[in-house]
């Protein structure tokens, strides 16, 4: 790869609970994450967000807004991953063909996940995450119900 590829990501929250995804492959295959992939020719990433959580999780969701962007660089790998907070419309979820499994987690079962160091990134900026392993919650309170 001779330059970053960019990617889309969706933080994905709702009554207490967090959409994630495990991919089994690179990059950090046995992490679990948020659902994410490339940006196509003339999509916008917000609608990549959107599409990859369809893709891979079944759940459609409606972008809110930008949460951040993050470097995702490894040997042989840069992405640029823009990730968006968005609001779940259905809740079933099935996971896709490019993704192991996909599941609803618990903020509280966040701290003992192993998650990819971007989805940690989004996650803490998110406040649903503890900044540290004995550092108190930096955001209270639940997400609305789907």
């Amino acid at each position: 790869m001779s330059r970053p590829l960019a990617s889309a990501s969706a933080l994905v929250a709702a009554g207490g609970k967090v959409l994630l995804v495990k991919r089994g492959r690179e990059p950090e295959p046995d992490a679990w994450s948020l659902p994410a992939g490339l940006v196509r020719w003339g999509e916008e990433a917000e609608e990549t967000a959107v599409r990859e959580t369809y893709e891979e999780t079944g759940v459609k969701v409606a972008a809110e807004g930008l949460l951040g962007v993050y470097d995702l660089i490894g040997p042989g790998y840069h992405y640029v991953v823009i990730c968006y907070e968005c609001r779940p419309l259905t809740s079933g979820v099935r996971p896709g063909p490019d993704v192991e499994e996909a599941r609803w987690f618990e903020f509280r079962e966040l701290r003992n996940l192993r998650l990819m160091s971007v989805s940690r990134e989004a996650l803490r900026d998110a406040g649903l995450l503890p900044l540290g392993p004995s550092a108190p919650w930096s955001r209270e309170g639940h997400p609305p119900q789907p």
